[in-house]
């Protein structure tokens, strides 16, 4: 999927990745292989030809990885702390991409969604084609915030009075 710089708002280190779960998943997720990537992207939009060809070039990171990730859906916002933080620039678009394999759990994991628009969010389903989906999660990118020196020397500055 593809979250847009203006939906973000800031610099951050990203340390965390939180979905909105589906009130109708009772079960636990479990998905085998379960890997999530990180980088930029400079179009509003994915290309359905090539997935690796959304990235700008050297930005595509692995931030976790797992043989079996098992998400307690007893939490409303179900959390998956990254392995290694993400440092997004606050410019360009972010990319998450997310990979599993389908070997012998059910691997599902339902949450809330909104229409984002066209190629927000690509998917292969059985298949080796590329397919388009016009939503995508609800979701919270937690981690540290950038503040620039100017904003941390008047915040020092009003702490000091």
């Amino acid at each position: 999927m593809v979250v847009l710089a203006s939906e973000i708002g800031t610099a951050m280190s990203i340390n965390s990745v939180r979905w909105h779960k589906n009130p109708l998943t009772s079960t636990n997720a479990e998905d085998e292989g379960f890997s999530i990537y990180m980088g930029l992207c400079s179009s509003d939009q994915l290309s359905t030809s090539s997935f690796d060809g959304n990235y700008i070039s050297g930005t595509k990171t692995l931030v976790y990885s797992t043989g079996l990730l098992v998400v307690d859906m007893a939490d409303e916002w179900a959390e998956i702390v990254l392995d290694d933080s993400y440092w997004y620039n606050g410019t360009d678009n972010l990319i998450i991409e997310i990979q599993w394999n389908n070997a012998s759990h059910s691997n599902s994991y339902y949450n809330h969604e909104w229409l984002a628009g066209d190629n927000r969010c690509i998917f292969s389903q059985a298949s080796p084609d590329i397919l388009s989906y016009g939503f995508l999660p609800h979701m919270i990118l937690a981690g540290t915030l950038s503040l620039e020196n100017l904003t941390f020397a008047g915040i020092k500055v009003e702490l000091g009075q």
